[in-house]
């Protein structure tokens, strides 16, 4: 109950959380505080802060959760093997993506584990209300959370037959700035630049614009396949477009942007058995499709 208000730092959305009332929470907070002789919030309307004995408690009362649920997980594991919910949240093409790729084999591996996913924005992607565990291209730069650091993806330019027919073929990566791109493709900000390399580890900063922007990497895929610029897209994502003539590679996919997947939670003592394991399963995943192969 507290750990649930000291999360949220307010009555009306903690009771939310909780499923009670707002005064309910309160007069329960209340009780806590005169059972401990302190003060643990200062209380301005719905919205509060943490006293320095609020701090203190909430740092025993988190630990105190991790090690309770540490030991139920245990005894479950022993009995059942990993089981327990897992609250994921991704970027909605990233949700679509792992769901229709990974999610089937990884149930049925794991039949125990409920999966409960949910589409997130890019501004949300910190906030963690109800998600134990983020799966994301963009690093959280925030101390309280645990970030662990996946394997790296390529995005490279792609177009459709019908956009280069009219515009014609870029023959080289500064020639970009001449064409219609596809802007901000899940970026915090809107991207001016494209950091293109090569395998040789040549770098290009190449200047971008183009009429169409958006932070979605399936309306991008999408406003590429309606010829309406080029895209950059992660290689694995275009693959599918490629092998049937929708989409064609340019530079012969020899200039990319090397980018990497994120996977982050917040910090207990104890990482439950069901976060590493599906971290695991999804690194294993990743590079099985990297290579074409199918996860298994």
């Amino acid at each position: 109950m507290f750990a649930v208000l000291a999360e949220h730092l307010n009555f009306t959305e903690a009771a939310s959380t909780l499923e009670t009332s707002q005064p309910t929470l309160s007069r329960k907070i209340r009780n806590l505080e005169k059972k401990l002789n302190v003060t643990l919030v200062h209380r301005i309307g719905n919205k509060i802060s943490l006293t320095p004995h609020g701090e203190n408690f909430l740092e025993s009362t988190l630990d105190i959760l991790s090690l309770v649920e540490y030991s139920v997980e245990k005894l479950q594991v022993q009995k059942q093997g990993i089981n327990g919910r897992l609250r994921i949240g991704s970027l909605s093409s990233m949700s679509r993506f792992l769901v229709q790729n990974f999610l089937p084999t990884f149930h049925q591996k794991f039949p125990n584990i409920d999966i409960h996913w949910r589409t997130l924005s890019v501004d949300n992607l910190k906030v963690m209300d109800n998600i134990d565990l983020v799966i994301s291209p963009i690093e959280p730069n925030d101390d309280r959370i645990v970030c662990r650091k996946l394997s790296q993806f390529q995005r490279a330019c792609y177009a459709s037959p019908k956009y280069l027919n009219e515009a014609s073929m870029p023959t080289s990566v500064d020639e970009l700035k001449q064409h219609q791109c596809i802007t901000q493709v899940n970026r915090v900000g809107v991207e001016r630049y494209w950091k293109l390399e090569n395998s040789d580890g040549e770098r290009r900063e190449v200047s971008v614009e183009g009429q169409m922007t958006t932070d979605s990497i399936d309306i991008a895929t999408s406003m590429a396949l309606e010829g309406l610029g080029i895209a950059l897209l992660p290689i694995t994502h275009a693959r599918e477009y490629v092998l049937s003539g929708q989409l064609i590679p340019l530079f012969h996919n020899l200039w990319f942007e090397v980018n990497h997947l994120y996977a982050f939670y917040k910090p207990s003592l104890h990482t439950p058995n069901r976060f590493k394991l599906f971290i695991n399963e999804l690194e294993e995943f990743r590079k099985q499709w990297q290579n074409g192969l199918s996860y298994t």
